[in-house]
């Protein structure tokens, strides 16, 4: 009856590990686990390696953070922002002849116009209502609002209000509200002296 492989390749392995000192043995076990870790991991560690040393180079190239602001120093911040965006109470009467070259420029009539001045205490920042009853069609009202906001960034067009005489009426009567957002006049300015700039 002849042997199976298996039970040859026990016995050979038998035999060879009585022929054979311990020592080499352990060698050849330590010689096969070196080339292992060899070719099992160091391909792995090298390409671990090379991305880190990528992500070290991107982090190199990369803007710097922008700073931690505290809460108080943003909001310090963004107040003196809208300090900054606002237009000088000392100086209204050039917001009134903007109103006008913005109703020239666009073929638009102007009546007679309100002004009221408003003051927020708590915001410290003061207001100027400005009611302008006017008459054109209605793309030449478009136009002088667009003009009136461009012109004015610290305006706000707050109300309008439309009326026509027939259906087949192309002139429209409106009013306009816009209110102009102010830092505090100097000391010696007031808000009455733009009503006196009206033409």
């Amino acid at each position: 009856m002849r042997m199976t492989h298996f039970t040859r390749a026990v016995l050979w392995a038998q035999l060879a590990l009585r022929r054979t000192n311990t020592d080499v043995l352990v060698a050849g076990v330590l010689i096969t686990s070196a080339a292992a870790l060899w070719f099992g991991l160091l391909p792995g560690l090298t390409a671990r390696i090379a991305d880190e040393a990528r992500a070290v180079k991107r982090a190199r190239l990369a803007p710097p953070p922008a700073p931690v602001l505290s809460p108080q120093a943003l909001a310090a911040e963004r107040l003196a922002a809208f300090y900054a965006a606002l237009g000088d109470a000392g100086h209204t009467e050039q917001v009134v002849m903007r109103l006008f070259d913005a109703a020239s420029d666009t073929g638009v009539t102007l009546d007679k116009t309100e002004y009221k001045p408003a003051r927020d205490a708590a915001g410290r920042f003061e207001t100027y209502t400005i009611v302008l009853p006017v008459k054109g069609d209605y793309a030449r009202l478009r136009r002088f609002c667009e003009k009136v906001l461009l012109t004015v960034p610290y305006a706000a067009l707050e109300d309008m209000r439309f009326k026509r005489n027939s259906a087949n009426d192309q002139m429209v009567e409106a009013s306009l509200r816009f209110t102009v957002f102010l830092r505090p006049a100097s000391a010696g300015t007031t808000l009455a002296a733009a009503s006196e700039a009206r033409r």
